[in-house]
This record gives C-alpha cells, sequence and structure tokens, in this order.
C-alpha cells in the first residue's frame, strides 16, 4: 500500500502523518497547544484531505492520527475516515471524548482503529477548571463507548499539571478506570509551545515526570516500547490486576525527538515536521486548489521530511533552533513555488 518510508537528514525514517482537521474545540483546556498551528479558519475538505493521505502513502506514511482543534466537531468526519481508510494501515484520534459515545460505533464502522481520550483528572471540579467545561461524565461514557466499539488500543491521555491533577486520590481514580477499560494510562508532560501556550502558565503549572519515570523503571514487571517514540510502556500489577503506563517526556528531550517519525498537516493545508515550530511549513493549498494529484504533492513532502529536524538535539543542551516561533509572520513555503 505504502512506498518506501523516507529518512529525514537525521537519520529518522517518516511513517507517520497527524492530521489537525479543524481548530475548534468545545473545551479550553489550560494545557491545549492547538498542534503549534498558526491561528487560521480556513479548513481542508475531505477531498483535499484524501488527496493528501494518499501522496503521504507514496513516501511511505502508512499511519495516520487525527486530531484537532476537536475532531469530532467536523460535521464530515465518517466521510474523512472512509476516504483515507484504503491509503493506512492504521487510522487512530485524539479526542477530547464529549462527543464520544454517540460516534464511537460508526468511526469503528467507518475505519477508525482506536482513540486517545484526554482525561486530566476523573474530580468533576478540577476537570472544570482545567477544561472549563462541566461534561466530566460525557467523557467517561465517551472512554466506555470506545472500549464497548473495539477502538483499542484505548489510551487515557494525562496531561500532569502542578497542583491540579498530581495527588495521590487523583491518581489512584485514574488507574481504576484505566483498568475497568483495559487501558493504557499515558502521563505527558506540557509542553511550551510558543504561540500557543501562555508561558505564565508553562511555567506555574508545568510537572517534571523524571521521578515518576525513574519509579516506573524500578516497579515495572514487563517493558515494551512504543514504536513512534521509542519511549518504554510500563505493565505494572495493581491490586492484582495488570496496568499498562507511558510516560511521555518530550520537553527538553533529544532522545524523544531523534525517535519522532511524523509530520504534521495542519488544519488549513500546512505540512510541517515538527509540533514545536512552523519554520519551513509548506501550504499545499494553491496546489490543492489548483487540482494537484496525489503524485504531484509528493515533491512537497519529499520537501518537508528532507529539511525537518529534531526541535531538540544533544549537542543543543536542550536549546530549541533559532527562529522557532520568535517574531510574526512565521516562515511559510507555498506549494506553488515548487514548481
Amino acid at each position: 500500500m505504502a512506498g518506501v518510508a523516507r529518512t529525514d537528514g537525521f537519520g529518522r525514517p517518516v511513517t507517520d502523518l497527524r492530521i489537525s482537521l479543524t481548530q475548534e474545540c468545545n473545551l479550553r483546556c489550560v494545557f491545549c497547544h492547538m498542534e503549534g498551528q498558526p491561528p487560521e479558519r480556513e479548513t481542508l475538505t475531505a477531498e483535499e484531505i484524501e488527496r493528501c493521505v494518499r501522496a503521504a502513502s507514496h513516501v511511505g506514511i502508512d499511519r495516520v492520527k487525527l486530531t484537532g482543534g476537536e475532531p469530532t466537531l467536523r460535521a464530515d468526519l465518517m466521510e474523512i475516515v472512509r476516504r483515507i481508510r484504503p491509503w493506512v494501515t492504521e487510522i487512530s484520534m485524539t479526542t477530547n471524548g464529549l462527543l464520544l459515545s454517540r460516534l464511537a460505533s460508526d468511526l469503528r464502522r467507518a475505519g477508525l482503529d482506536r482513540v486517545n481520550v484526554s482525561l486530566p483528572t476523573l474530580r468533576s471540579s478540577t476537570y472544570r477548571e482545567i477544561t472549563g467545561s462541566p461534561r466530566l461524565e460525557d467523557v467517561i461514557q465517551g472512554l466506555r463507548a470506545a472500549r464497548e466499539a473495539g477502538l483499542g488500543p484505548l489510551k487515557i491521555n494525562v496531561v500532569a499539571l502542578r497542583g491540579l491533577n498530581g495527588g495521590t486520590r487523583d491518581v489512584q481514580a485514574l488507574v481504576e478506570l484505566a483498568q475497568e477499560l483495559e487501558a493504557c494510562l499515558q502521563l505527558i508532560e506540557f509542553e511550551p509551545v510558543s504561540g500557543r501556550v501562555d508561558p505564565r502558565v508553562y511555567e506555574a503549572l508545568h510537572a517534571e515526570l523524571e521521578g515518576l519515570a525513574e519509579e516506573a523503571r524500578q516497579n515495572r514487571v514487563r517493558t515494551e516500547y512504543n514504536r513512534l517514540h521509542g519511549r518504554p510502556r510500563y505493565t505494572f500489577l495493581k491490586n492484582g490486576r495488570p496496568l499498562q503506563v507511558e510516560v511521555v517526556q518530550p520537553v527538553n528531550n533529544p532522545d524523544f525527538c531523534m525517535a519522532c517519525h511524523r509530520i504534521r498537516l495542519t488544519s488549513f493545508g500546512g505540512l510541517k515536521g515538527c509540533l514545536m515550530t512552523n519554520d519551513g511549513l509548506v501550504d499545499l493549498r494553491p496546489a490543492l486548489r489548483a487540482g494537484a494529484s496525489p503524485e504531484e504533492l509528493v515533491p512537497f513532502f519529499e520537501r518537508v521530511i528532507a529539511t525537518r529536524r529534531p526541535f531538540y538535539l544533544p549537542q543543543d543542551e536542550g536549546r530549541p533552533p533559532e527562529g522557532i516561533f520568535e517574531g510574526s509572520p512565521l516562515p511559510v513555503v507555498r506549494s506553488g513555488s515548487l514548481s
């Protein structure tokens, strides 16, 4: 189905495409980075997304992650999943889960394989403080509907926020829900995406996860490794029952960056190599609107793959590369300029 995976200048094969379907969302989470996208109201059509995925398949990309904003707000979400299903081996989706209970079965039939559901806490008051919404129960019902529909392996995404969701009771409640649903609990470091995350909020809420990761390493009964970033997935026994946990530490982490195998398509058609920067972003809209075939889009994918670089490199000592989100406008390459 897919061609041979292209490798970037740092020896990283690119096998995954993360597609933002919209910048709209029905929550206002304090940790949201909006995929690092510049603000833009325009969105690609389902047919344009299909052409992009077909082009991606020619360069060896065979897995797609749908995200947002909140992807379930797209009225044509089922059509999008059906259109791209023939061109990849896996379609997954990251969602806040609010609408999942009524969509899960249809999404599975359309061809969606699995979901990651954002759920920072099971305390109603804290959930409302973090997300701006009182609809915690809708998310829980969405998780159960996803499991029943066979959208798995199911993951619960928990962004760690200092002083908000790191208490023993918070963690234990999430552990019990993950065990009930046979879901992986994914504990994620809050990322300082410039231009999208308020630096003051980041400084106040960022939680260091190295201590938790070390505790996981010492107490696990089994370790596997996530294909995408090479990060470990630990299996524990809690109250005699298995629990899978991943600790996601992307901040100042060259190992994380060097094991990254994905590029990103923004909701408005910008193709870029990294969440943390729009440097070198290629706007595919001119080519798409001119009717470019998937084959004619391939050079733009090859350009982005060839020029992508890890955001953190060992020799950078954790410093981001120059020109990242400094000033405005951000560097953009128009797809028409490749002709």
